[in-house]
Protein backbone atom coordinates (compact mmCIF):
# COMPACT_ATOMS: atom_id res chain seq x y z
CA UNK A 1 0.00 0.00 0.00
CA UNK A 2 1.42 3.29 -0.76
CA UNK A 3 2.21 6.01 2.39
CA UNK A 4 3.91 9.14 1.40
CA UNK A 5 5.89 10.87 3.94
CA UNK A 6 3.29 13.50 4.58
CA UNK A 7 0.70 11.52 5.54
CA UNK A 8 2.72 8.89 7.34
CA UNK A 9 1.36 10.18 10.82
CA UNK A 10 -2.04 10.45 9.42
CA UNK A 11 -4.76 9.87 12.35
CA UNK A 12 -8.31 9.01 12.05
CA UNK A 13 -8.74 12.47 13.68
CA UNK A 14 -6.94 13.83 10.31
CA UNK A 15 -9.39 11.68 7.98
CA UNK A 16 -12.30 12.95 9.90
CA UNK A 17 -11.01 16.66 9.28
CA UNK A 18 -10.23 16.38 5.86
CA UNK A 19 -13.68 14.49 4.95
CA UNK A 20 -15.96 17.29 6.51
CA UNK A 21 -14.11 19.80 4.39
CA UNK A 22 -15.22 17.94 1.53
CA UNK A 23 -18.83 17.75 2.13
CA UNK A 24 -20.08 20.82 -0.10
CA UNK A 25 -17.81 19.78 -2.88
CA UNK A 26 -19.05 16.38 -2.63
CA UNK A 27 -22.79 17.46 -2.55
CA UNK A 28 -21.93 20.12 -5.39
CA UNK A 29 -21.11 17.08 -7.48
CA UNK A 30 -23.50 14.68 -6.64
CA UNK A 31 -25.89 15.15 -9.47
CA UNK A 32 -22.86 14.16 -11.86
CA UNK A 33 -22.20 11.25 -9.96
CA UNK A 34 -25.89 10.38 -10.70
CA UNK A 35 -25.21 10.75 -14.12
CA UNK A 36 -21.82 8.98 -14.76
CA UNK A 37 -23.37 5.96 -12.58
CA UNK A 38 -19.99 6.07 -10.87
CA UNK A 39 -17.47 7.94 -8.51
CA UNK A 40 -15.90 10.91 -10.23
CA UNK A 41 -12.51 11.40 -10.02
CA UNK A 42 -12.33 14.26 -8.06
CA UNK A 43 -14.35 12.22 -5.46
CA UNK A 44 -11.99 9.23 -5.72
CA UNK A 45 -8.75 11.10 -5.27
CA UNK A 46 -10.07 13.61 -2.59
CA UNK A 47 -11.54 10.48 -0.37
CA UNK A 48 -7.71 8.92 -1.39
CA UNK A 49 -5.71 11.54 0.08
CA UNK A 50 -7.82 12.25 2.93
CA UNK A 51 -6.88 8.58 3.90
CA UNK A 52 -10.11 7.10 3.82
CA UNK A 53 -9.48 4.50 2.20
CA UNK A 54 -6.42 3.99 4.75
CA UNK A 55 -9.08 3.50 7.40
CA UNK A 56 -9.65 -0.16 8.03
CA UNK A 57 -6.05 -1.11 6.69
CA UNK A 58 -3.22 -2.70 8.91
CA UNK A 59 -1.20 0.21 11.36
CA UNK A 60 2.08 -2.08 10.37
CA UNK A 61 1.13 -1.01 6.62
CA UNK A 62 0.26 2.54 6.54
CA UNK A 63 -3.27 1.78 7.68
CA UNK A 64 -5.53 2.87 11.00
CA UNK A 65 -7.41 0.33 12.19
CA UNK A 66 -9.96 2.87 12.98
CA UNK A 67 -12.82 2.05 15.76
CA UNK A 68 -16.15 1.63 14.04
CA UNK A 69 -17.72 4.37 15.83
CA UNK A 70 -15.47 7.02 14.00
CA UNK A 71 -15.64 5.03 10.80
CA UNK A 72 -19.44 5.64 10.75
CA UNK A 73 -18.75 9.63 11.68
CA UNK A 74 -16.50 9.53 8.77
CA UNK A 75 -18.70 7.72 6.39
CA UNK A 76 -21.98 9.59 7.47
CA UNK A 77 -20.10 12.77 6.51
CA UNK A 78 -19.30 11.21 3.13
CA UNK A 79 -23.00 10.56 2.79
CA UNK A 80 -24.14 13.94 3.98
CA UNK A 81 -22.50 15.18 0.76
CA UNK A 82 -22.83 12.30 -1.66
CA UNK A 83 -24.79 9.43 -0.43
CA UNK A 84 -23.64 7.15 -3.39
CA UNK A 85 -20.20 8.24 -3.04
CA UNK A 86 -21.06 7.41 0.78
CA UNK A 87 -21.94 4.01 0.02
CA UNK A 88 -19.39 3.27 -2.06
CA UNK A 89 -16.59 4.59 0.41
CA UNK A 90 -18.82 1.78 2.75
CA UNK A 91 -18.02 -1.02 0.89
CA UNK A 92 -14.28 -0.33 0.50
CA UNK A 93 -13.86 0.16 4.27
CA UNK A 94 -15.92 -3.15 5.45
CA UNK A 95 -14.31 -5.05 2.35
CA UNK A 96 -10.77 -3.75 3.16
CA UNK A 97 -10.52 -5.57 6.37
CA UNK A 98 -10.25 -8.56 4.50
CA UNK A 99 -6.77 -8.47 3.94
CA UNK A 100 -6.14 -9.24 7.77
CA UNK A 101 -8.31 -12.42 7.30
CA UNK A 102 -6.69 -14.15 4.41
CA UNK A 103 -3.25 -16.37 5.05
CA UNK A 104 -0.09 -14.50 5.07
CA UNK A 105 1.31 -15.09 1.42
CA UNK A 106 -2.24 -13.33 -0.13
CA UNK A 107 -2.47 -10.74 2.42
CA UNK A 108 1.43 -9.38 1.60
CA UNK A 109 0.47 -10.13 -1.89
CA UNK A 110 -2.62 -7.47 -1.89
CA UNK A 111 -1.09 -5.13 0.14
CA UNK A 112 1.59 -4.49 -1.89
CA UNK A 113 -1.07 -2.34 -4.12
CA UNK A 114 -0.93 1.23 -4.05
CA UNK A 115 -4.17 2.63 -2.91
CA UNK A 116 -5.55 -0.37 -2.31
CA UNK A 117 -9.10 -0.67 -2.69
CA UNK A 118 -11.26 -4.24 -2.03
CA UNK A 119 -14.91 -4.58 -3.06
CA UNK A 120 -16.53 -8.36 -2.93
CA UNK A 121 -19.57 -10.09 -2.75
CA UNK A 122 -20.83 -12.65 -0.35
CA UNK A 123 -23.69 -14.40 -2.51
CA UNK A 124 -22.25 -17.80 -4.09
CA UNK A 125 -23.24 -17.17 -7.81
CA UNK A 126 -20.32 -18.36 -9.23
CA UNK A 127 -18.93 -22.11 -9.49
CA UNK A 128 -15.34 -22.63 -8.83
CA UNK A 129 -13.40 -26.44 -9.03
CA UNK A 130 -10.80 -27.69 -6.76
CA UNK A 131 -7.59 -27.82 -9.28
CA UNK A 132 -3.38 -28.34 -8.34
CA UNK A 133 -2.44 -24.97 -5.66
CA UNK A 134 -6.15 -23.96 -5.89
CA UNK A 135 -9.22 -23.58 -7.54
CA UNK A 136 -10.82 -22.34 -10.80
CA UNK A 137 -13.56 -20.15 -11.27
CA UNK A 138 -16.30 -19.12 -13.49
CA UNK A 139 -19.29 -17.22 -13.07
CA UNK A 140 -21.42 -14.00 -12.66
CA UNK A 141 -22.07 -11.58 -10.26
CA UNK A 142 -24.42 -8.98 -10.27
CA UNK A 143 -24.35 -6.29 -7.43
CA UNK A 144 -20.56 -5.20 -7.32
CA UNK A 145 -20.57 -2.08 -6.07
CA UNK A 146 -17.78 0.39 -6.53
CA UNK A 147 -16.29 -2.54 -8.48
CA UNK A 148 -14.90 -0.56 -11.42
CA UNK A 149 -13.31 1.58 -8.49
CA UNK A 150 -11.40 -1.43 -6.84
CA UNK A 151 -8.14 -2.95 -7.71
CA UNK A 152 -9.47 -6.57 -5.86
CA UNK A 153 -12.67 -8.05 -5.45
CA UNK A 154 -14.11 -11.01 -3.68
CA UNK A 155 -15.98 -13.35 -5.44
CA UNK A 156 -18.17 -15.99 -4.02
CA UNK A 157 -18.71 -19.43 -5.56
CA UNK A 158 -19.87 -22.86 -4.81
CA UNK A 159 -16.87 -25.22 -4.54
CA UNK A 160 -17.71 -29.02 -5.01
CA UNK A 161 -15.74 -31.35 -2.50
CA UNK A 162 -16.12 -34.71 -0.99
CA UNK A 163 -18.72 -33.18 1.54
CA UNK A 164 -21.08 -31.87 -0.99
CA UNK A 165 -20.73 -27.58 -2.48
CA UNK A 166 -19.15 -25.09 -0.02
CA UNK A 167 -19.54 -21.44 -0.29
CA UNK A 168 -16.10 -19.82 -0.86
CA UNK A 169 -14.77 -16.61 -1.12
CA UNK A 170 -11.97 -15.59 -4.13
CA UNK A 171 -10.09 -12.35 -3.65
CA UNK A 172 -8.55 -11.64 -7.45
CA UNK A 173 -7.49 -8.50 -9.05
CA UNK A 174 -10.06 -6.55 -10.24
CA UNK A 175 -7.94 -6.39 -13.54
CA UNK A 176 -8.65 -10.38 -14.05
CA UNK A 177 -12.33 -10.09 -14.54
CA UNK A 178 -14.87 -8.83 -16.74
CA UNK A 179 -16.52 -5.85 -15.28
CA UNK A 180 -20.41 -4.60 -17.44
CA UNK A 181 -22.04 -1.43 -17.29
CA UNK A 182 -25.37 -2.89 -15.98
CA UNK A 183 -26.15 -0.31 -13.22
CA UNK A 184 -29.25 1.82 -13.90
CA UNK A 185 -31.08 2.62 -10.83
CA UNK A 186 -33.82 5.28 -9.42
CA UNK A 187 -31.78 5.48 -6.32
CA UNK A 188 -27.78 5.22 -5.26
CA UNK A 189 -27.67 5.79 -9.22
CA UNK A 190 -23.92 6.28 -8.70
CA UNK A 191 -22.85 3.55 -6.79
CA UNK A 192 -21.19 1.74 -9.43
CA UNK A 193 -23.17 -1.96 -8.91
CA UNK A 194 -21.95 -3.69 -11.77
CA UNK A 195 -22.07 -6.69 -13.41
CA UNK A 196 -19.18 -8.84 -13.44
CA UNK A 197 -17.92 -12.03 -15.43
CA UNK A 198 -15.31 -14.12 -15.02
CA UNK A 199 -14.71 -18.05 -16.88
CA UNK A 200 -11.57 -20.29 -15.82
CA UNK A 201 -9.70 -17.89 -13.15
CA UNK A 202 -7.27 -19.88 -11.42
CA UNK A 203 -7.18 -18.72 -7.73
CA UNK A 204 -4.51 -20.21 -5.23
CA UNK A 205 -5.34 -21.64 -2.14
CA UNK A 206 -3.88 -18.39 -0.38
CA UNK A 207 -6.61 -16.20 -2.18
CA UNK A 208 -9.73 -18.27 -0.69
CA UNK A 209 -11.88 -18.74 2.34
CA UNK A 210 -14.87 -20.23 3.10
CA UNK A 211 -17.67 -18.15 3.82
CA UNK A 212 -18.66 -19.39 6.68
CA UNK A 213 -14.96 -18.98 8.36
CA UNK A 214 -15.47 -15.72 7.09
CA UNK A 215 -18.57 -15.27 8.54
CA UNK A 216 -18.27 -16.35 12.01
CA UNK A 217 -14.70 -15.18 12.49
CA UNK A 218 -12.85 -18.45 12.35
CA UNK A 219 -9.47 -18.18 10.42
CA UNK A 220 -6.39 -19.84 9.67
CA UNK A 221 -3.16 -19.19 11.70
CA UNK A 222 -1.32 -15.78 10.16
CA UNK A 223 0.45 -12.86 11.34
CA UNK A 224 -2.73 -10.93 12.14
CA UNK A 225 -3.64 -14.03 14.11
CA UNK A 226 -2.87 -12.46 17.38
CA UNK A 227 -4.69 -8.77 16.51
CA UNK A 228 -8.29 -8.74 17.27
CA UNK A 229 -8.97 -6.18 14.98
CA UNK A 230 -9.15 -8.92 12.73
CA UNK A 231 -10.61 -11.92 14.64
CA UNK A 232 -13.84 -10.46 14.28
CA UNK A 233 -16.85 -11.90 11.87
CA UNK A 234 -16.59 -10.13 8.82
CA UNK A 235 -20.64 -10.08 8.28
CA UNK A 236 -20.95 -8.38 11.69
CA UNK A 237 -18.32 -5.63 10.89
CA UNK A 238 -20.04 -4.86 7.57
CA UNK A 239 -23.31 -4.50 8.75
CA UNK A 240 -21.81 -2.02 11.50
CA UNK A 241 -20.12 0.06 9.08
CA UNK A 242 -23.65 0.03 6.84
CA UNK A 243 -24.50 2.85 9.51
CA UNK A 244 -22.68 5.38 8.69
CA UNK A 245 -23.93 5.94 5.04
CA UNK A 246 -27.81 5.74 5.75
CA UNK A 247 -26.90 8.34 9.09
CA UNK A 248 -25.39 10.45 5.94
CA UNK A 249 -28.56 10.87 4.20
CA UNK A 250 -30.72 11.80 7.20
CA UNK A 251 -28.19 14.29 7.88
CA UNK A 252 -27.48 15.77 4.53
CA UNK A 253 -31.81 16.05 3.83
CA UNK A 254 -31.90 18.01 7.01
CA UNK A 255 -29.01 20.00 5.28
CA UNK A 256 -30.71 20.36 2.47
CA UNK A 257 -34.24 20.96 3.24
CA UNK A 258 -32.92 23.65 6.31
CA UNK A 259 -31.17 25.50 3.42
CA UNK A 260 -33.84 25.93 0.96
CA UNK A 261 -36.59 26.60 3.62
CA UNK A 262 -36.34 30.62 4.40
CA UNK A 263 -38.12 32.94 2.32
CA UNK A 264 -40.23 30.03 0.35
CA UNK A 265 -43.84 30.26 0.42
CA UNK A 266 -46.03 27.51 0.97
CA UNK A 267 -48.16 27.56 -2.22
CA UNK A 268 -52.07 28.03 -2.13
CA UNK A 269 -51.77 29.55 1.53
CA UNK A 270 -51.76 32.75 3.42
CA UNK A 271 -48.25 31.63 4.53
CA UNK A 272 -45.38 33.68 2.38
CA UNK A 273 -42.69 32.11 4.98
CA UNK A 274 -43.21 28.64 5.56
CA UNK A 275 -41.00 29.28 8.55
CA UNK A 276 -43.96 30.85 9.87
CA UNK A 277 -45.92 28.12 9.63
CA UNK A 278 -47.39 25.76 12.86
CA UNK A 279 -46.75 22.55 10.06
CA UNK A 280 -43.62 23.57 9.33
CA UNK A 281 -42.65 23.88 12.90
CA UNK A 282 -44.31 19.96 13.45
CA UNK A 283 -42.02 18.99 10.17
CA UNK A 284 -39.42 20.42 11.16
CA UNK A 285 -39.35 18.78 14.86
CA UNK A 286 -40.87 15.57 13.27
CA UNK A 287 -37.17 15.34 10.47
CA UNK A 288 -35.04 16.51 13.50
CA UNK A 289 -36.16 14.14 16.13
CA UNK A 290 -36.01 10.85 13.44
CA UNK A 291 -32.43 12.07 13.09
CA UNK A 292 -31.55 12.02 16.60
CA UNK A 293 -32.68 8.26 17.05
CA UNK A 294 -30.68 7.40 14.05
CA UNK A 295 -27.34 9.20 15.45
CA UNK A 296 -28.54 7.33 18.82
CA UNK A 297 -29.19 3.94 17.35
CA UNK A 298 -25.91 4.21 15.29
CA UNK A 299 -23.69 5.54 18.54
CA UNK A 300 -24.64 2.30 20.30
CA UNK A 301 -23.55 0.00 17.72
CA UNK A 302 -20.56 1.92 17.80
CA UNK A 303 -20.17 1.53 21.55
CA UNK A 304 -21.22 -2.68 21.23
CA UNK A 305 -18.31 -3.29 18.80
CA UNK A 306 -15.35 -1.19 19.90
CA UNK A 307 -16.36 -1.93 23.48
CA UNK A 308 -16.31 -5.90 22.18
CA UNK A 309 -13.29 -5.42 20.34
CA UNK A 310 -11.17 -8.70 22.06
CA UNK A 311 -13.51 -11.11 22.77
CA UNK A 312 -15.46 -13.21 20.29
CA UNK A 313 -19.29 -11.06 19.57
CA UNK A 314 -21.67 -13.15 20.78
CA UNK A 315 -25.06 -14.01 18.69
CA UNK A 316 -26.96 -11.60 20.86
CA UNK A 317 -24.69 -8.71 19.78
CA UNK A 318 -24.44 -9.70 16.37
CA UNK A 319 -27.84 -9.65 16.04
CA UNK A 320 -28.20 -6.67 18.26
CA UNK A 321 -25.82 -5.00 15.49
CA UNK A 322 -28.20 -6.02 12.52
CA UNK A 323 -31.47 -5.21 14.61
CA UNK A 324 -30.03 -1.38 15.49
CA UNK A 325 -29.04 -1.07 11.48
CA UNK A 326 -32.76 -1.21 10.92
CA UNK A 327 -33.57 1.25 13.45
CA UNK A 328 -30.83 3.50 11.65
CA UNK A 329 -32.20 2.83 8.18
CA UNK A 330 -35.77 3.36 9.65
CA UNK A 331 -35.66 6.99 11.28
CA UNK A 332 -32.80 8.04 9.10
CA UNK A 333 -35.54 7.23 6.38
CA UNK A 334 -37.80 9.03 7.89
CA UNK A 335 -36.14 11.93 8.14
CA UNK A 336 -35.69 12.11 4.14
CA UNK A 337 -39.18 11.74 3.85
CA UNK A 338 -40.16 14.18 5.71
CA UNK A 339 -37.98 16.42 4.25
CA UNK A 340 -38.96 15.75 1.08
CA UNK A 341 -42.90 16.02 1.33
CA UNK A 342 -42.14 19.43 3.39
CA UNK A 343 -40.92 20.29 0.18
CA UNK A 344 -43.11 21.26 -2.29
CA UNK A 345 -43.55 20.19 -5.58
CA UNK A 346 -40.88 21.86 -6.81
CA UNK A 347 -38.01 19.67 -5.36
CA UNK A 348 -39.13 16.73 -7.90
CA UNK A 349 -36.27 18.58 -9.94
CA UNK A 350 -33.48 16.85 -10.35
CA UNK A 351 -31.61 20.13 -9.80
CA UNK A 352 -33.09 20.50 -6.06
CA UNK A 353 -30.81 18.16 -3.49
CA UNK A 354 -33.49 17.05 -1.50
CA UNK A 355 -35.25 14.48 -3.86
CA UNK A 356 -31.81 12.86 -4.12
CA UNK A 357 -31.61 12.11 -0.52
CA UNK A 358 -35.35 10.76 -0.30
CA UNK A 359 -34.76 8.16 -3.52
CA UNK A 360 -31.57 7.12 -1.66
CA UNK A 361 -32.81 6.77 1.62
CA UNK A 362 -35.64 4.36 -0.12
CA UNK A 363 -33.39 2.65 -2.33
CA UNK A 364 -30.81 1.68 0.46
CA UNK A 365 -33.55 0.85 2.87
CA UNK A 366 -34.43 -2.26 0.43
CA UNK A 367 -30.65 -3.50 0.73
CA UNK A 368 -31.43 -7.34 2.41
CA UNK A 369 -28.73 -6.69 5.17
CA UNK A 370 -30.88 -3.34 5.95
CA UNK A 371 -34.45 -3.78 5.39
CA UNK A 372 -36.15 -3.24 8.82
CA UNK A 373 -38.71 -5.47 8.41
CA UNK A 374 -36.26 -8.65 8.47
CA UNK A 375 -34.20 -7.41 10.70
CA UNK A 376 -37.28 -7.22 13.12
CA UNK A 377 -38.13 -10.26 12.33
CA UNK A 378 -34.75 -11.64 13.48
CA UNK A 379 -34.56 -9.74 16.50
CA UNK A 380 -38.19 -10.75 17.94
CA UNK A 381 -37.26 -14.44 17.17
CA UNK A 382 -34.01 -13.88 19.16
CA UNK A 383 -36.08 -12.18 21.93
CA UNK A 384 -37.73 -15.50 22.31
CA UNK A 385 -35.37 -17.83 22.19
CA UNK A 386 -35.15 -19.10 18.78
CA UNK A 387 -32.48 -19.80 16.70
CA UNK A 388 -31.82 -16.95 14.21
CA UNK A 389 -33.28 -17.78 10.54
CA UNK A 390 -30.01 -16.26 9.01
CA UNK A 391 -26.36 -17.24 9.14
CA UNK A 392 -25.93 -13.12 7.81
CA UNK A 393 -24.92 -11.75 11.55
Amino acid sequence: MAETATDAKLTVNDVRARVDALVPALRERARETEVQRGMLPENLNALTEAGVFRLTLPTDRGGLQADITSINEILAQISRGDPSTGWMAAIITATNTWVGFFADEAAEEILATPDLRVTGLIAPTGQARPVDGGVMVSGTWMWNTAGKHSNWVGLACMCAGDRGPTPIACLVPTSSVTLHDTWDASGMSGTATNKITTEDLFVPHSRVIAIPDLASGTFVPRKYGADPYYNRPAVHLFLAIQAGPMLGIGRGAMDVFLERLPGRAITYTSYADATQAPITHRQVADAQQALEIAEMYTTRIGQLVDGGLGSVPSIDDRVRVRAYLSQVTTYARECATVCYHASGASAIQNSVPIQRYFRDAHALSLHALQQPDSAKELYGRHLLGLEPNTTLL
